[in-house]
């Protein structure tokens, strides 16, 4: 079995599988990670996918609104290495919720989902120098 999928308007994805379950879940995946065609914080379609490696060699994926600067970072799942955007509160690391404690009333009036689709500006916390 073979299926074409639009993800966005310039973005398409041929899948295939043997079995009707396979199909539906690399659909599925395609959809989760992929279909995102505006900004979940400003409503801007001009987003960018990013991969870029910080300090310490981590691979971080994420999606860019290049009006606004807002970001949906992605997670990987510890088995398999799945790819998954991080749009509730348990999805965050520590020192990520740490640096969005202020999305945390949010969260926790909304079943864990996070405001803005878990898109948001990322704001480097002051240093004092």
């Amino acid at each position: 079995m073979k299926a074409k999928i639009k993800a966005t308007d310039n973005l398409w994805f041929d899948v295939e599988a043997e079995q009707e379950d396979e199909l539906f879940k690399q659909i599925a995946r395609v959809q989760e990670i992929f279909q995102y065609q505006g900004c979940g914080a400003c409503g801007s379609t001009n987003i960018k996918f990013v991969s870029r490696l910080d300090t310490s060699d981590n691979d971080w994926l994420e999606i860019v609104c290049q009006d606004c600067r807002a970001k949906l970072i992605f997670g990987r799942t510890k088995k398999g290495g799945l790819i998954f955007p991080k749009i509730k509160w348990d999805q965050l690391s520590e020192k990520q919720q740490e640096h969005r404690i202020n999305e945390k009333i949010y969260a926790d009036k909304h079943r864990g989902y996070l405001p803005d689709k878990g898109w948001f500006i990322y704001k480097p916390k002051n240093c004092d120098s």
